[in-house]
C-alpha cells in the first residue's frame, strides 16, 4: 500500500510542473515574441528509481521524469504601422546588449532613448553590425534585409543571428535567450524583416486550454487514488492494532 502511494505521488509531481508550464504559457499569450514552453515527462518502470532510498522512500522521481523544452515555431505577425516595430519572418533573433551581456530575442517592439539609440521596452540597446543603432532623422525605413535607412541614408543593419537547430538556448526571462555556447551564433539566413509588424506569442490558446483541462482531470484522478490508498492504509493499521 505504501508502495502504491509512492507511485501515485510520482505521477502527481511532474504533472504539477506541467501545470505550471501551461499556466505560464496562458499568462504570456499576449506577450510579443513569446515562445511557448512544453513540459515533457516519461514514466519509468524501474521501481529502484522510485524507491531507492532508506526504507523504500522516493528519490526525487521528478528529477528525471520530465524535461522543459521551448517551442520556437513562429507566431503570427500583427501589423502595427509603427516604423520602429519590426518582426522577423523566418529564422533568426534580434541581438540586444544588456548590463549582463548580449542576449537574443524575437521581440521587435523598439523605440528611441534620449540618445536616439534604438532600444527595446527594457531600455536595452538593439545591436546593428556597427554596434548600437543611432537614428537621427524623420523618415525611418527598415528594409527586409535589416538595413536601417534614415532620411534616405543607410546608418546600419540590424544584427540578426541564428543558431544550429534544434536550438540549444536557455531562457533568461523577459523574452531573452542565451546560447549554451556564445561562439555558436551564426549569421541568420532565410528571413525577412517586416517593418511595422510585431510577432505575436505562438501559444495556441484553445489547444493549451484543452491540455489544462485534461491535466486537471488526470491530477484529480490521482488525488482520489491517493485518498483511497490512504484510507485503506488507515484501516489496515487499525485492524493490526486490534489484533
Amino acid at each position: 500500500m505504501i508502495k502504491g502511494i509512492y507511485h501515485v505521488a510520482a505521477g502527481m509531481l511532474p504533472r504539477e510542473s506541467q501545470q505550471e508550464a501551461i499556466s505560464n504559457n496562458l499568462a504570456n499569450v499576449n506577450t510579443t515574441g513569446f515562445k511557448a514552453v512544453r513540459r515533457l515527462f516519461r514514466t519509468t518502470l524501474d521501481n529502484r528509481l522510485l524507491q531507492g532510498g532508506p526504507g523504500g522512500t522516493p528519490i526525487k522521481p521528478t528529477d528525471y521524469e520530465y524535461d522543459l523544452q521551448t517551442d520556437h515555431s513562429q507566431g503570427s505577425l500583427d501589423r502595427t504601422s509603427n516604423p520602429l516595430d519590426v518582426a522577423i519572418s523566418g529564422n533568426g533573433f534580434f541581438t540586444v546588449e544588456t548590463d549582463d551581456g548580449i542576449f537574443y530575442t524575437r521581440n521587435g517592439n523598439f523605440k528611441l532613448n534620449n540618445d536616439n539609440e534604438l532600444v527595446n521596452s527594457l531600455g536595452h540597446t538593439v545591436q546593428g553590425e556597427g554596434g548600437a543603432i543611432v537614428i537621427e532623422g524623420r523618415e525611418v525605413i527598415i528594409k527586409e534585409n535589416g538595413d536601417v535607412i534614415v532620411d534616405g541614408n543607410k546608418v546600419d543593419r540590424l544584427q540578426i543571428v541564428d543558431f544550429m537547430q534544434p536550438y540549444n538556448l536557455k531562457r533568461n526571462g523577459y523574452g531573452y535567450f542565451i546560447p549554451a555556447d556564445p561562439m555558436t551564433a551564426i549569421e541568420a539566413e532565410n528571413y525577412r524583416i517586416m517593418q511595422g509588424h510585431l510577432e505575436k506569442s505562438n501559444v495556441n490558446v484553445i489547444r493549451t486550454m484543452v491540455e489544462m483541462i485534461e491535466l486537471n482531470r488526470i491530477y484529480e484522478a490521482l488525488q482520489k487514488s491517493m485518498h483511497a490508498q490512504d484510507e485503506t492504509l488507515k484501516a489496515a493499521v487499525n485492524e493490526i492494532a486490534k489484533a
